[in-house]
């Protein structure tokens, strides 16, 4: 889902995943050109992880890419709908909470992304299974305005 610098090499990493929900795990020397992991922690992508158990926070061990996304990645309209639909799936959730229905959920929408599918259709399908799987589903009012009211914040602008 991102990250954020962590000492001299090393990063902050968070993970949403099917098994724990959100993780925040450190990725030593992740930041140096020879890291085993270059190329494998980026956002937006599918990974299969392993970590060690430290004191305070988790370390990766472990991270082999399943899938990187590449359309999404190289068409800013499609990229911009996929981090709108990871913030969503980062606000809504605490770390540890586990939901794998919301794990699928972000999964195949950005498969559907990958592939190519109609961004608008896409959108409204992450929408409308979002709120579906939060339990909050209702047809008279539009999807967006149920999530930000859901998350405590307008989310018109994360959408843009």
């Amino acid at each position: 889902m991102g990250s954020r610098p962590f000492e001299e090499t090393g990063k902050l990493m968070t993970f949403f995943t099917s098994d724990y929900g959100k993780v925040r795990i450190i990725a030593k020397g992740a930041k140096r050109l020879t890291s085993r992991f270059m190329g494998r922690l980026e956002t937006l992508s599918l990974v299969e992880i392993m970590a060690a158990e430290g004191r305070n926070l988790d370390i990766l061990s472990q991270c082999e890419m399943i899938e990187s996304f590449p359309q999404v990645k190289s068409d800013g309209d499609r990229l911009q709908k996929g981090l709108y639909f990871a913030r969503v799936v980062d606000s809504a959730t605490m770390d540890q909470q586990k939901n794998p229905n919301l794990f699928k959920l972000l999964a195949l929408s950005l498969k559907k992304l990958n592939e190519r599918e109609d961004l608008g259709k896409t959108e409204q399908y992450f929408e409308v299974n979002f709120l579906r799987a939060e339990g909050i589903f209702k047809t008279s009012q539009p999807p967006d305005v149920l999530i930000g009211e859901h998350l405590g914040v307008d989310i018109r602008p994360w959408k843009m």
